[in-house]
C-alpha cells in the first residue's frame, strides 16, 4: 500500500508522520507539501522529537505536492480539514482516497521542543490506528 501524507511545508508534520508510518508499517509512505519550497530542510524540533522515538528525518527534504504523487497514493491523509478540503478540490477524481489524520494534527511550526514532542505523540497515535489491506 501506498500513503501520501500531507501537510503546509513538508517540513514538520507530513515528515514526522512518514517517518512513524515507515518505522511501524515497515514502508510505503511518502510525504509532501501543498506550499512547499522543494528540498527545504525539516524543523529542527521535528528532527528532536523524532530522535526520541529513534526514527530519524535528518535527511527529508520538502517535496511539493504533485499530481503523480496523488495517482500513485492507495490513500492521502490531510493534516487538517483545510488541507482535505484542497487536495479534493484540485484532484476530485481522489476524493474517496483523501483522509484526515485523525481529527486534524495542528501546526506546532515556530513552536518549542514541547509542542513538537505533543504533536508527534499524536501523530504517532494516528499513525498507528491506520488499517492497512
Amino acid at each position: 500500500m501506498n500513503v501520501l501524507f500531507v501537510c503546509t511545508g513538508n517540513t514538520c508534520r507530513s515528515p514526522m508522520a512518514e517517518g512513524f508510518f515507515n518505522s511501524i508499517y515497515g514502508s510505503g509512505a511518502k510525504s509532501a507539501g501543498i506550499y512547499t519550497e522543494d528540498g527545504a530542510a525539516p524543523s529542527e524540533n521535528a528532527v528532536k522529537a523524532m530522535k526520541k522515538y529513534g526514527i530519524d528525518i535528518s535527511e527529508h527534504k520538502a517535496k511539493q505536492i504533485s499530481p503523480e504523487d496523488i495517482i500513485n497514493a492507495d490513500k492521502i491523509y490531510a493534516m487538517t480539514t483545510r488541507h482535505a478540503a484542497i487536495l479534493k478540490e484540485i484532484f476530485p477524481e481522489k476524493s474517496d482516497n483523501i483522509f484526515i489524520l485523525g481529527n486534524g494534527i495542528p501546526d506546532p511550526f515556530g513552536g518549542d521542543e514541547e509542542l513538537y514532542l505533543k504533536c508527534a505523540e499524536e501523530i504517532k497515535k494516528c499513525v498507528s490506528e491506520i488499517e492497512i489491506k
